[in-house]
């Protein structure tokens, strides 16, 4: 009889123990219960939303093709009177201009006329043709791989140091009275 409080003590523990894991189980049941109804409410809200942005959608896109109808139509006088703005603007700057263009298109011819005495002087020493330093009728031009150093002498004088036809750049003061 002396087992009796050890025996009470372990059915209680025992009962407890049961208890405890049936409402665990329990627990678990209603929590997953739980999230499915959870998931199942979210994709019903989710679904909801979708249909609702459709709708709305639907309702405003005709409002708003109106408005950009509507817009357009308010923007293209404005925009048809900048055009003609912009194209006085245009033949008014050619009007200005052109005579500028037409006195730049001669520019080139003269300052190539300009530069040919100090072109005539500096590329003979560059091409290694000292006979030809200051020479009128230097060329220098380097056609088909060959350089064309003058008309008389196509590929240099014949002598390094002096050339036969030599003229001056150089305007001198017999070429100036």
């Amino acid at each position: 009889m002396d087992d009796w409080p050890k025996q009470l003590f372990n059915a209680f523990g025992s009962i407890v123990q049961d208890v405890s894991q049936q409402m665990t189980q329990d627990a678990e049941r209603w929590l997953e219960e739980v999230n499915d109804r959870l998931a199942d409410a979210s994709d019903s809200l989710l679904d909801t939303t979708d249909q609702w942005a459709e709708q709305v959608q639907e309702a405003l896109d005709p409002e708003i093709d109106r408005l950009v109808d509507e817009l357009n139509r308010t923007i293209e006088p404005l925009e048809v009177s900048l055009q003609r703005q912009v194209n006085q603007m245009v033949d008014h700057l050619d009007e200005v201009l052109e005579p500028l263009v037409v006195g730049l298109a001669g520019l080139d011819q003269w300052l190539e006329e300009v530069s040919a005495p100090l072109n005539s002087t500096v590329e003979p020493i560059l091409q290694n043709y000292p006979a030809c330093v200051g020479c009128r009728h230097f060329y220098g031009q380097t056609h088909g791989g060959n350089t064309l150093v003058c008309a008389m002498h196509p590929f240099g004088p014949a002598e390094e140091q002096s050339c036969p036809d030599w003229e001056s750049f150089w305007p001198s003061d017999r070429d100036q009275v």
